[in-house]
């Protein structure tokens, strides 16, 4: 059986504040501190976030509230 190949899911800015209420000078903030995953570029002047690992941010916020 031919294994799936699965392709990352990128997140942009506008749907990373609807997942996790922060702005986005905030998220800025927290990627610099080593705190909120690192942004990557995806193409010409367009940059989002895995959202494999915005869901891991999301989950190890929730512990800690």
């Amino acid at each position: 059986m031919k294994e799936l190949e699965t392709k990352p899911i990128f997140v942009r800015r506008n749907r990373i504040k609807e997942l996790t209420g922060l702005s986005p000078s905030t998220v800025w903030r927290l990627e610099q501190q080593g705190q909120f995953p690192k942004r990557r570029k995806i193409g010409p002047g367009c940059t989002g976030w895995l959202y494999e690992e915005v869901l891991e941010f999301l989950r190890g916020s929730e512990k800690v509230s």
